[in-house]
């Protein structure tokens, strides 16, 4: 719930704060007397895009900040403490800044968090109800937890089934393109294969090349190295001797030790060198012929480089790309049979998510009727009858693969005793889209366990009696929630446990949007207004007074 809302240079507020309570808070005024920027701030600290436009003339920076209390539930699910602070910031360069607790965060996470407090009912909401494309929204809100769980699964899925059928259709389109390549491919594949190449050969080509070129330096050399460790002057067995006498006085200090190491290691190495290198005379030898082939491979492999302006690895590459590309032209009806088949495949896996996210709707939405028809008792509406049909989706390969899912729904109720089913969009007055809507956000409310609910003029079309009920029906929801109400009804004005009274008034020769928590003789007055056309009449302050004590 919220505790207290600080405005400052927002539209026609310069400086506001107000404290809220538990219970049910009216907010009534004259048209265009600010309440809508209110709603405005508070959409705001729930996550709405900020508009730097919004920003008081003059100024440089509106600011926003907000305390709420969280729930039991909502600090277990958020790792919150009990208490936050929210602020937002719009500046004129249109920078923003979100912080909660004195951290930045992100706009989706602010969503994320203040989604879970409460939930706030524009005016415009009420219009959804006759447009169809919203209904499963209002299914899925029941337990969007579960719902967002499989609607991902389902989304990933979809958007795999989709790459492999644009992957299908772009191969069909290639069909005409790759045939008329069909005799250059053949041609640059019969020339490849004639090369008969090898990953890495090039190089090392040029390895040995380059031994062979240099191999009387090489040999020299080696006949060099081996003369001086095997001549007279140099006697490796005199290290060996060393290594002995070492050997007998090493435990004797840590140093003798190193020494006798360093010196018997050398001693090996030596004498493996030394093998090595009579070795390498063996076995070095100059073949002419092969000298020449090599020379001619070297001299093959450069050119077909430079006509293909890649390098051998590269080109082996390229060979085993136009082979499959011909073999696409040459038996292109086989790869679009088994395009095909991932197309299908990849159909069948986000279809059978599709079912497991509808049946859960399914249930959702049998939990919702339920549910509905229940609350619609209570807001004058008891002989109603509610149902929410979906398409059948028997016929697989018919189904479309929507982003939403599957499914397609219609609310089809009945609001008078004996009538059938029909359209909500068709048959439901203002009045009763009102009702109807006031009772999905008590289910929503009461569901995903908010701690508060906003409704603004969620009353509207109401008059009468069923004024009364409506009003009767919020107060007993804001037992269990916060319930923050921007009316025109004087009956839910008086009901309210808290009453704001907002205005408009001109201070240095400018507008300004005030509010003030209005005391016992102050709700008569506005509850009177509300009540009569254009000025006070004693009837309706009669009347006002009625009301409040009926409460």
């Amino acid at each position: 719930m919220i505790k207290s809302l600080k405005v400052s240079n927002f539209a026609l507020i310069e400086d506001l704060e107000i404290t809220f309570d538990n219970g049910l808070t009216a907010m009534t005024g004259e048209t265009g007397a600010g309440k809508t920027i209110i709603l405005e701030s508070l959409h705001l600290l729930f996550g709405k895009r900020s508009d730097s436009q919004m920003i008081r003339y003059g100024e440089q920076k509106a600011v926003v900040i907000g305390e709420f209390e969280l729930n039991t539930y909502q600090q277990d699910l958020l790792g919150l403490n009990q208490t936050i602070m929210v602020r937002r910031e719009v500046d004129a360069n249109g920078r923003h800044l979100m912080k909660i607790n004195d951290e930045t965060v992100t706009l989706n996470r602010l969503r994320e968090i203040m989604l879970t407090l409460g939930n706030i009912h524009q005016q415009n909401d009420t219009l959804t109800l006759i447009d169809k494309s919203y209904y499963l929204n209002f299914i899925d809100q029941v337990d969007q937890q579960k719902i967002d769980t499989l609607l991902n699964a389902y989304l990933i899925k979809r958007s795999d089934y989709l790459d492999k059928k644009n992957a299908f259709h772009t191969l069909k389109n290639k069909k005409q393109e790759s045939v008329e390549k069909q005799s250059f491919l053949e041609y640059q594949i019969k020339e490849l294969e004639s090369y008969q190449l090898i990953p890495d050969e090039k190089q090392a080509l040029e390895e040995e090349l380059n031994k062979l070129k240099n191999f009387d330096k090489i040999m020299n050399q080696f006949h060099q190295a081996y003369q001086f460790l095997d001549s007279e002057s140099y006697q490796i067995d005199h290290i060996y001797d060393a290594v002995l006498s070492l050997e007998k006085i090493k435990h004797l200090d840590p140093i003798f030790s190193d020494m006798y190491e360093r010196l018997s290691s050398s001693y090996y190495e030596i004498d493996d060198v030394k093998s090595i290198l009579y070795q390498q005379i063996e076995d070095l030898d100059f073949d002419q012929e092969h000298f020449n082939y090599m020379q001619s491979r070297h001299y093959d492999l450069e050119k077909i480089e430079q006509k293909y302006k890649k390098d051998v690895n590269d080109i082996i590459d390229y060979y085993h790309e136009i082979k499959k590309e011909l073999l696409m032209i040459t038996d292109f009806d086989q790869y679009l049979l088994e395009a095909q088949k991932e197309v299908d495949d990849a159909f069948d896996k986000a279809f059978d998510m599709g079912i497991k996210l509808s049946d859960l709707r399914r249930k959702l939405a049998k939990k919702l009727s339920n549910e509905m028809i229940n609350e619609l008792k209570d807001l004058d509406l008891d002989k109603a009858t509610f149902d929410i049909i979906f398409d059948d989706i028997n016929d697989k390969k018919q189904t479309q693969l929507l982003e939403t899912g599957l499914d397609q729904v219609e609310f089809m109720i009945s609001l008078n005793e004996g009538e059938p089913v029909k359209p909500l969009s068709k048959v439901a007055s203002g009045g009763e889209r009102a009702r109807f809507m006031f009772a999905l956000k008590s289910v929503y409310a009461k569901a995903n366990h908010l701690s508060m609910l906003v409704l603004d003029e969620i009353d509207i079309g109401i008059s009468g009696r069923t004024a009364a009920k409506v009003a009767q029906k919020m107060i007993e929801l804001s037992k269990d929630m916060q319930l923050i109400v921007i009316t025109h009804l004087p009956q839910v004005a008086a009901k309210a446990d808290h009453h704001y009274g907002i205005y408009k008034i001109k201070e240095n020769q400018r507008m300004v949007t005030q509010i003030n928590r209005l005391d016992i003789s102050e709700r008569i007055e506005m509850i009177a207004l509300m009540l009569s056309d254009e000025k006070l009449s004693h009837f309706a302050i009669e009347q006002a007074k009625m009301l409040l004590n009926k409460q």
